[in-house]
């Protein structure tokens, strides 16, 4: 196809068929447009040409992008006294951009093959990517040669372009499993940032931390910004979801096929928009959920910020010196961590259940215990890393548990993933104990080979007599270290927010492929695809 001849009609314009259109011009295409919206046209018309009907558009063009945002457009877009049939060529190739279920797009392609002898039919899902600063990227789907006529326009527009080979619809189909993720990820998000509020933790240091951890996705990445200053309002945003989602669900409600994690979603989405009749006019969206979870994020995400990492440098300046590190519980993530600090020239003395694990331990140069009692004997920090919060309770106030030989003065490090209330109540009881063991809240995130790199994400609380005195520990763990406001419970606040994500992102990405699955796509393409749109995480 000689792009210096060939001319792209447009039927519909937004602001992405602007970026298209301009796309074709750099490319040697000639653009014209047929678009009623006047500020839309005279954008376009900048650099293409004005038509005065759908049949004018067609005309002469290799081929025809359509944009379609209701079925009730199709007969007069295609088919009315100057829709676009009159004017196609034979060899022309259709291009749907569309926000249409799949059975109209099924019924108009039949209906142009038969009525307007037109066989190049091409459905197009045209997004902005979710990184490379948010370049147009284009999936397409439809029979070989009309893929074929249409792949030379479309890399023109596109940065990257996924291609199904299948039956017309395969590109809505993958919309319509975007928009399951998306979906998800922003009620998650807005639940995230609820539960730290909750926690005391400020909303921007939710936001600053889990983007750098295993809970960000490209929609907490880019829409909580925009929540937490009020930008997104009821009619520009909520509104277009809910309608979009209700299409998924119709879809996946014609194929049997369940979407419990979507529904859900989808019915969180509702409450909310259930609310906004109690204000006035169309108000931001944070304060509509606000009245959904019972907290005030405006009054939180206003409240003054401050640095996490710049008190962690503080503290680390600051730090009291260790020579001797308790440490119970050497499992995967434990032995990694306590053989770090082994480098780092620490003394450690070590405890765990299993019997073998501490003969590893001591072969790699550590000292042991055979209770948690001996290995707290003399040490001036225990750190603790087991399983859970009953596990924790055991090994310091159970039978030869540490508390009862703890030096007095001695801090301990909790890193194990418990509640922040188990952190809170811990700290009581610890002051109760009349020895003046201090406590700092130290959940960790990274996976066991950084544990052993000491390049672990830590999230730490406590007062500042306690982060003082574990600095110097906490910094040999860490790669980046987090000092939360809040005291005890704040860190495990922050840690439970990332786990939530973290969990609803593995379960929502199942939930999207087995949909995508059943829909007959190709799985490989669509993981590519989500990959590079809003629904990656």
């Amino acid at each position: 196809m000689g792009s210096e001849e060939a001319v792209v009609g447009f039927v519909g314009l937004d602001a992405v068929s602007l970026e298209m259109a301009s796309s074709l011009l750099c490319s040697g295409f000639k653009v014209q447009a047929f678009e009623i919206d006047g500020p839309l046209m005279d954008g376009f018309q900048k650099n293409g040409d004005r038509c005065s009907s759908p049949t004018e558009a067609a005309k002469g063009a290799v081929a025809l992008i359509v944009l379609i945002s209701h079925p009730d457009q199709i007969n007069d877009l295609f088919f009315g006294p100057e829709g676009a049939c009159k004017g196609l060529q034979e060899d022309a190739v259709v291009i749907l951009h569309s926000t249409v279920l799949l059975s109209h797009i099924e019924k108009l392609e039949k209906r142009l093959t038969d009525e307007c002898k037109v066989a190049r039919v091409v459905d197009a899902y045209v997004f902005k990517g979710a990184s490379d600063g948010g370049k147009l990227l284009i999936t397409c789907s439809g029979k070989s040669d009309a893929v074929s006529s249409a792949r030379p326009i479309l890399s023109a527009i596109s940065d990257k372009l996924f291609i199904f080979y299948e039956e017309i619809g395969a590109a809505s189909k993958t919309k319509l499993v975007n928009e399951l993720l998306e979906a998800i990820h922003l009620v998650a998000s807005v639940e995230a940032i609820s539960m730290g509020c909750k926690a005391s933790v400020h909303p921007w240091i939710i936001y600053d931390i889990i983007s750098n951890a295993a809970g960000n996705s490209w929609v907490f990445k880019n829409h909580v910004p925009h929540l937490l200053r009020g930008l997104h309002t009821k009619n520009n945003f909520l509104d277009p979801v809910i309608q979009n989602l209700g299409a998924v669900l119709d879809v996946a409600k014609t194929h049997s096929f369940p979407l419990p994690l979507l529904a859900v979603a989808h019915q969180q989405l509702v409450l909310a928009h259930s609310h906004q009749d109690e204000v006035d006019g169309d108000l931001p969206v944070i304060k509509i959920w606000e009245k959904v979870f019972g907290v005030d994020i405006t009054s939180a995400a206003n409240m003054e910020p401050y640095h996490p990492e710049q008190l962690a440098e503080q503290i680390i300046a600051n730090s009291s010196t260790v020579k001797r590190i308790g440490f119970i519980g050497l499992g995967a993530m434990g032995f990694g961590m306590a053989t770090n600090l082994l480098k780092k020239n620490f003394t450690v003395i070590g405890f765990d259940v299993y019997k073998p694990t501490l003969t590893r331990f001591s072969e790699a140069g550590g000292l042991t215990g055979h209770t948690p009692a001996e290995a707290s004997k003399g040490i001036d920090v225990m750190v603790i890393m087991v399983t859970n919060e009953t596990q924790a309770e055991s090994v310091l106030f159970g039978e030869s548990g540490a508390v009862s030989a703890l030096p007095a003065g001695a801090s301990i490090i909790l890193s194990s993933t418990v509640s922040p209330s188990f952190v809170s109540q811990l700290e009581r009881r610890l002051q109760g104990e009349g020895k003046g063991l201090k406590l700092v809240d130290a959940p960790v995130s990274g996976g066991v080979k950084r544990a052993a790199e000491g390049t672990l994400t830590i999230m730490a609380s406590g007062t500042d007599e306690a982060l003082h005195s574990t600095g110097s520990v906490l910094s040999a763990m860490s790669e980046k270290l987090y000092v939360i406001k809040g005291g005890c419970g704040a860190g495990s606040g922050v840690k439970m927010v990332n786990q939530l994500l973290a969990g609803v992102h593995i379960a929502s990405a199942a939930e999207a492929m087995a949909l995508g699955a059943r829909l007959g796509l190709n799985t490989r393409v669509l993981f590519d695809v989500i990959k590079n749109s809003g629904g990656d995480s």
